[in-house]
């Protein structure tokens, strides 16, 4: 059940919604991608920051790193989405499909954070495998935090809520 306070609903919505964002990518990984390529976008960043600070992390270190990582960046987009929802209240197909078309603009083309730390290659260097694995997982999280989000707080909508707090007060 999600709350009914805004962020802490988009935080929710957000937390929820990366999970199934990591196992479509795990699964596209498995079906499509060749020998060398992997979804794992999160251990990649972190062994790249490691390197950078000149860092050696064990390898159960990263992969707890990148879920930080991972559950953190969720929990982000999730606040960054009530927000944006409370003040243009987008249907939540448009509001997700907005949300992962952001995310992958600040993440996957040449000048996004994901390509110049390193973590990816540029766009023109992926295959289309690599391309499909990277719109789905931001497409997936935006429409899973949007549809969550959009649920009722507590099992049903807002409408028979309000019909009750009415038929309260008359009484």
């Amino acid at each position: 059940m999600l709350s009914r306070r805004p962020l802490e609903r988009g935080i929710e919505a957000g937390l929820v919604a990366s999970v199934p964002q990591v196992l479509l990518a795990k699964t596209e990984e498995r079906l499509l991608l060749r020998r060398g390529e992997d979804a794992d976008i999160g251990p990649r960043f972190i062994e790249r920051l490691a390197r950078r600070g000149r860092w050696r992390l064990r390898e159960d270190t990263k992969w707890l790193a990148a879920s930080a990582f991972h559950f953190g960046y969720a929990t982000f987009w999730g606040a960054v989405y009530a927000l944006a929802y409370r003040r243009w209240r987008p249907h939540p197909l448009l509001g997700g499909a907005a949300l992962g078309a952001l995310i992958y603009a600040i993440t996957f083309p040449h000048w996004g954070g994901a390509v110049l730390s390193g973590t990816e290659p540029p766009p023109h260097r992926r295959s289309w495998r690599q391309e499909l694995v990277l719109v789905t997982a931001a497409l997936t999280f935006g429409l899973g935090t949007a549809l969550l989000y959009g649920r009722p707080a507590s099992g049903h909508d807002d409408a028979s809520d309000r019909r009750t707090r009415v038929g309260e007060r008359a009484s």
